[in-house]
């Protein structure tokens, strides 16, 4: 059977996904790379910081040891500036993907209120029998 009527979105992740914009100053794959360390909850690395983890860079900083990006104020404050950047943006897309869960809630209840009603009323006016026929129908 044709369905009628407009199609649904697609799915939420898959278009916040596709057009995350983390900004213009973040090289491309930078701003998604940046993501993941975010959505992870982990310590993003700095510049000679790859390949060791969080705790192991806290650790040589607890020591005394002056990790590479932290010593130079213009690097620091980059490294702030494009990590701030994807704060947002990935703010942005967790409300945005609230919003839609919101309102396809909304939707959901509104279009149940509409088949209790019209069940309601098909009911009063022509028996329960039709009702019964029309919900087989279309479940198949």
């Amino acid at each position: 059977m044709e369905e009628i009527g407009p199609k649904p979105l697609a799915a939420a992740e898959e278009t916040a996904a596709s057009s995350l914009n983390y900004g213009k100053a973040l090289l491309p794959g930078e701003g998604a790379a940046i993501a993941q360390f975010v959505q992870k909850n982990m310590r993003i690395p700095r510049r000679g910081e790859v390949g060791w983890n969080g705790e192991e860079i806290g650790n040589l900083e607890d020591l005394g040891y002056v990790m590479s990006g932290s010593r130079h104020k213009r690097m620091n404050a980059v490294r702030i500036r494009k990590e701030n950047q994807v704060y947002t943006a990935e703010e942005k897309r967790a409300l945005a993907l609230i919003n839609f869960e919101e309102k396809q809630q909304r939707e959901n209840a509104i279009m149940n209120d509409f088949k209790e009603m019209l069940t309601e009323r098909l009911t009063k006016k022509h028996g329960s029998r039709l009702v019964e026929d029309m919900e087989s129908s279309a479940k198949d």
